[in-house]
């Protein structure tokens, strides 16, 4: 007996079947007729069609609607145009398809499924040993929609800090944890970088309107201070203890000099002069601006109006907040949950891909089926036998319709011609394979990925070296390798290590684990000997990396990718904020919120005190402490203070 389920899908199939076959508009009384499984009443069929109609689209099935040729009034028409529905083969070779697999394994998306991409490229291979996951990369609304204009170079507009924007897309970046997109601004008459999160109501036009225009060298991944419409040079000299670091982010500067003491003394370019204070206030006592005269007067206003502001004594126990936001900082990746039961348009998403896979290669085991495109053995036999069996074009005699054959569990699959070819992929499903491959051949550069790439982007009509680049995380390249040649060969590594929460350099033998990226930076996790515990250790604070001829028994699981996890007890304070501070909330997680007017009272677990004495000295006014719990009196105050000293105040 034929289920609710299963005739839907049939019907499903059947009008995807008989709009393929066609080669003209198909208007929807036609279509009442003539395509199996639909109810005869008008008002029946029509609410059925809206929702047949729905879904297909949220499958990614591309549906031509337009005015039938020759009907006054004009009727509307439906029609699959081919060449909008099939991928073609992109020819993958063994190692180069299970080199996109490990990649999408390694690299997701955040709430994107990789598995459903690779069903159009002939299912999942079976699962090896594919260690960790490296990264879960966050996936904005928006990043599918651009993807599909900077391919089909459609110009968009959207909202963005209040300003309607006009752009020629060109190239996805992911940089620092966020999404941008680059593009010539019309309205400027300039390149530009948008982040995707404060991209609002956005429209794409047609496709074909621009040629890309030269992308000027990319500046994500230049140092906040150097990004910006000013110039200058500023001079500054860092103590030894935090001296390699602060090469590290500066990238050593214009130039340096590294005096007997160790210390150095840097000179960088500054088009952002905010932000470079920023940066020698997160240095506290350890530095200090020599010049320009004006940028260290505006450095010292700022300290002094810190070291006079004072702020409320720290409250033991809980404080005033109301709304409970979230939990302290979570692990950076997320296993999956459950399976759940497969809907009709599940089931209808498998076969449109693995009726094209069975046909082509003159059959299969139903085993390997079921293991390719994770479909319950109890269901896909009685789709292939019940429902497959039925799907054809009208008339639907049995010249019309699919042949299946199962013999002894060998699946043969004929006359599916209009299914010759698996469906395209979605824009979601092409940029999640697109930005895994692209994301672990800048780590590995293996050249399987990189062939595999290629083709899928030829398919696909896509450059990614132009329309796509990803940078995990910030860190030395050799360091990350000897840490991760560290995890593979199970070697302890001693590592010099600058902990930015406690403002201290210390040397350790750690055992790695493992390395993962998030929210743009390269961590290790492992055993850290010094502190004989789990440790996470953020990768660009790793001065110096060396192999010992130690090995050691990893854990028999994966550890998490636990960027920091407080204790229950662990330090914690409570800040009103001001407006112009509300991009704490955006940053950093708070654990509760509760407003009065435009003052937002948040609480935030405290890493270290020299953690927070850095984000009070750069929110300077626009935060107040109110409440806290194993911090001292006044961090922002006591900071400034000892920082004045160094300038002789």
């Amino acid at each position: 007996m034929t289920t609710p389920a299963s005739a839907k899908l049939e019907r499903l199939l059947n009008l995807t079947a008989a709009l393929l076959a066609t080669e003209r508009l198909l208007p929807a009384a036609e279509i009442r007729a003539k395509v199996a499984g639909y109810a005869a009443g008008k008002e029946a069929f029509r609410r059925t069609f809206e929702r047949d109609k729905s879904e297909l689209r949220q499958m990614g099935i591309p549906l031509t609607v337009g005015a039938v040729p020759g009907t006054d009034p004009p009727v509307e028409g439906y029609r699959i145009r081919p060449r909008d529905y099939y991928l073609d083969d992109p020819g993958l070779e063994a190692d180069e398809r299970a080199a996109l697999h490990l990649a999408a394994r390694a690299v997701r998306l955040e709430g994107v499924s990789p598995e459903t991409a690779f069903w159009a490229l002939g299912g999942v291979s079976p699962a090896g040993d594919e260690g960790p996951e490296l990264a879960v990369i966050p996936f904005d609304q928006n990043l599918a929609v651009l993807y599909r204009a900077v391919s089909e170079r459609s110009a968009v507009s959207f909202g963005h800090r209040g300003e309607r924007r006009s752009v020629e897309p060109a190239r996805l970046h992911f940089a620092r944890g966020h999404w941008y997109l680059g593009g010539w601004d019309r309205d400027r008459g300039a390149w530009r970088h948008f982040r995707l999160d404060r991209i609002g109501d956005l429209t794409v036009g047609p496709p074909g309107t621009f040629e890309p225009a030269g992308a000027p060298a990319d500046d994500l991944e230049r140092p906040p201070w150097e990004i910006g419409d000013g110039t200058g040079v500023a001079q500054l000299t860092v103590d030894a203890e935090v001296a390699d670091w602060a090469l590290a982010q500066t990238a050593g500067g214009l130039r340096h000099e590294r005096r007997p003491d160790r210390s150095v003394c840097l000179e960088v370019s500054v088009a952002n002069p905010g932000a470079l204070v920023d940066f020698v206030l997160g240095l506290l006592e350890h530095a200090e601006l020599l010049g320009p005269p004006e940028l260290r007067a505006e450095l010292l206003r700022r300290l002094r109006a810190c070291a006079a502001g004072g702020a409320a004594a720290p409250i033991e126990g809980p404080g005033p907040c109301e709304r409970t936001v979230g939990d302290a900082p979570r692990p950076a990746a997320d296993a999956g949950g459950a399976q759940r039961a497969l809907t009709s348009a599940d089931r209808m998403q498998r076969l449109l891909q693995l009726i094209p896979w069975v046909a082509g290669r003159g059959g299969a085991y139903l085993a390997e089926i079921t293991e390719r495109f994770d479909y319950p053995a109890d269901e896909l036999l009685p789709d292939l036998q019940q429902v497959v069996f039925m799907v054809g074009v009208p008339p639907y005699t049995p010249d019309a319709l699919i042949e299946v054959a199962v013999e002894e569990s060998w699946v043969q699959i004929s006359f599916a011609d209009y299914f010759a070819k698996p469906l395209r992929l979605t824009p979601p499903q092409a940029v999640t394979l697109l930005v895994a491959a692209t994301s672990l051949l800048g780590v590995t550069g293996d050249s399987a990925l990189a062939r595999g790439l290629s083709k899928l982007a030829r398919v696909l009509g896509v450059n990614p070296a132009e329309a796509l680049e990803v940078h995990l995380g910030a860190g030395a390249a050799e360091t990350l390798a000897v840490l991760r040649e560290g995890c593979e060969s199970r070697t302890a590594t001693s590592v010099r290590y600058y902990s930015y929460d406690r403002d201290a350099v210390s040397e350790r033998v750690i055992e790695p684990y493992r390395t993962f990226a998030h929210d743009g930076a390269w961590y290790v996790r492992g055993y850290c000997r010094l502190a004989r515990g789990e440790r996470t250790f953020r990768i660009d604070r790793v001065s110096a990396a060396e192999l010992t001829d130690e090995p050691f028994t990893p854990p028999p699981e994966p550890p998490p990718a636990v960027v920091w996890a407080p204790s229950p007890d662990a330090p914690w304070v409570e800040l009103a904020l001001a407006p112009a501070a509300h991009w704490v909330l955006d940053y950093y997680p708070t654990t509760r919120q509760s407003w009065d007017g435009d003052t937002c009272t948040a609480r935030l677990e405290v890493g270290g005190v020299a953690w927070l004495e850095r984000l009070l000295l750069r929110l300077g006014p626009a935060a107040r402490v109110t409440a806290g719990s194993g911090i001292p009196a006044d961090p922002a105050g006591a900071a400034a203070r000892r920082i004045l000293a160094r300038y002789g105040e």
